[in-house]
């Protein structure tokens, strides 16, 4: 498989994949992440605590440990929350009208059309359905 260059935020749901080895999506996420070592994965604030926290209710709190000590050195490049993002995620999410719609899933939309990158690594459809290019 080709390694390929991008611009890419990374959601939660994609993070836990990649750890949980029992994830549905466990082997489709590890080849993404091969295909795409050479990119640029974006995150929000939100992003490592989320994770972090799903994987203290869904595995361990070691595992959660692990990952936060993890993912603190890691190369991801963080988009900080400005009042622009806070309003252009407010705004999506209150064009949302399906129950359960995550505030944090329209700050990642934000994210990507604002800091104009590729697209977003998740397997939550709501991303497509915006428009968004998922991987």
């Amino acid at each position: 498989m080709a390694r390929v260059a991008s611009n890419i935020l990374v959601d939660t749901d994609a993070l836990v994949a990649t750890i949980k080895e029992d994830d549905s999506n466990h082997k489709k996420a590890i080849a993404i992440d091969k295909k795409f070592k050479n990119s640029t994965y974006y995150i929000t604030p939100f992003t490592i605590p989320e994770t972090a926290t799903v994987l203290s209710n869904k595995m361990s709190q070691k595992t959660a440990k692990e990952f936060l000590s993890k993912a603190r050195i890691e190369n991801f490049v963080e988009v900080p929350l400005t009042p622009d993002l806070v309003r252009e995620a407010d705004q999506i999410f209150v064009s949302q009208n399906k129950k359960g719609t995550s505030w944090i899933d329209c700050l990642n939309v934000a994210v990507v059309r604002s800091k104009k990158l590729d697209g977003i690594f998740s397997f939550d459809k709501f991303y497509q359905k915006l428009g968004l290019k998922t991987y």
